[in-house]
């Protein structure tokens, strides 16, 4: 993660971009919405570049030579896991279609979906950690200071997409 923010390359980041993008219009498609997959799209866009204008301009008021570009960079690249959870929602949407019972196997696919689920987000909380790290060149307790400080605004923004329908989960 050092390297990508030092290094500076678009290219990367456009795919993932363009990847999630593709995702979203599929899944409106297999929920017979397109329209709401172009909705959730650019959703998905305000809230990626509010975190990281937010981050940038918070990390800004504790060093004041840092550049916008890594954060965009960095917080990049902590989507390929948000990517590799969606791709497995859109799979087993296909595969295991709601609702899903009460039986042993629909209990046993819960727990081992929901612990996939909390990997993916300890592994997701990794990168943003370190995208903070090496884009802003903090210590431990501001990026922990500056991660509360987000949550304060996530939390209503997410519910408000939510009550809103365009996302049911939040975008971390």
């Amino acid at each position: 993660m050092r390297e990508i923010s030092l290094r500076g390359d678009k290219t990367e980041s456009i795919l993932l971009f363009l990847s999630s993008f593709l995702y979203l219009i599929v899944a409106g498609y297999l929920r017979k919405s397109v329209a709401m997959g172009i909705i959730s799209c650019g959703a998905f866009i305000l809230v990626f570049y509010v975190t990281a204008y937010f981050f940038y301009y918070i990390s800004h008021g504790f060093n004041q030579e840092i550049k916008k570009t890594p954060f965009f960079i960095t917080f990049s690249y902590t989507l390929i896991p948000t990517f590799f959870w969606f791709i497995t929602n859109i799979i087993l949407f296909i595969l295991l279609p709601p609702p899903r019972t009460m039986s042993i196997l629909g209990q046993g696919f819960s727990i081992i979906f929901i612990a996939y689920s909390i990997s993916l987000l300890v592994w997701k909380l990794i990168l943003v950690y370190f995208a903070l790290r090496f884009s802003s060149k903090l210590g431990l307790y501001r990026i922990i200071y500056m991660m509360l400080l987000y949550l304060v605004i996530f939390v209503p923004l997410s519910l408000l997409l939510y009550y809103l329908k365009i996302f049911r989960i939040p975008f971390l």
